[in-house]
């Protein structure tokens, strides 16, 4: 039975939104009313990119590492564990023998991993991009392609996954080099938000029902996409 608890990848994650939106109140503060193009804000709006693609990676890892606790809190043995995960992790031990030797120790292991592939992949996490977050996810969870259910009605998968990725490299000239290819508009940040609201409910519901397949209880409620401001 799934928790009513709000788990803390998503309410992080929409406080970590908030912050972001405090960024359009200054906006709105010192820009005049009315049609027209305003200047002198777009550090407003490379900010909001910058801080947006933060919230994602908190909550990319976040995600990942949730997910692992409460799969170790669930599952009553290591044979709970999708066969993926098990290699990997066996295989930096004794084979597959190591868990007939580990005893609750396979808890200890699974957790281990998890700091190993955080910490190997924490680089390209900083560009947390479509390849990274699926990698987290399958090495982690054994996920296999978590960014095949970034879809919903009007936008594919494959669109979705392109969007993030300019999302990233356009963070990346911000934080690298400040100056970008072009303009950054008000425009630009609202809808970077609206796609990662949108993936980070298509990845907490996805990891749900893989959680719920492995283990046969729900670890959370599942959400819907819904304006959270």
């Amino acid at each position: 039975m799934a928790t009513d608890r709000k788990p803390s990848h998503m309410t992080n994650f929409t406080a970590n939104l908030q912050e972001v939106d405090r960024l359009s109140d200054i906006h709105a503060i010192v820009t005049p009313e009315g049609p027209g193009r305003k200047h002198n804000v777009q550090i407003l709006h490379k900010s909001g990119i910058v801080m947006l693609v933060a919230c994602w990676e908190a909550f990319v890892e976040d995600l990942a590492a949730n997910g692992l606790t409460f799969l170790l809190e669930i599952a009553p043995n290591h044979t709970a564990l999708p066969d993926s995960v098990l290699e990997r992790i066996a295989n930096k031990h004794q084979g597959k023998r190591a868990w007939s030797l580990a005893g609750n120790g396979w808890r200890t292991a699974c957790t281990d991993h998890f700091k190993d592939v955080l910490a190997r992949t924490t680089g390209s996490l900083n560009t947390p991009r479509t390849a990274q977050v699926d990698e987290l996810f399958d090495k982690v969870l054994g996920i296999n392609n978590l960014s095949s259910h970034w879809h919903w009605k009007g936008r594919s998968a494959a669109r979705t996954k392109a969007a993030l990725d300019e999302l990233v490299t356009l963070r990346g000239s911000i934080a690298h080099r400040v100056a970008t290819a072009r303009s950054v508009r008000k425009q630009d940040v609202l809808t970077a938000r609206e796609l990662l609201i949108r993936l980070a409910v298509t990845s907490h519901n996805s990891v749900n029902r893989h959680l719920s397949k492995i283990l046969a209880t729900k670890p959370w409620a599942g959400y819907r996409f819904r304006e959270t401001r």
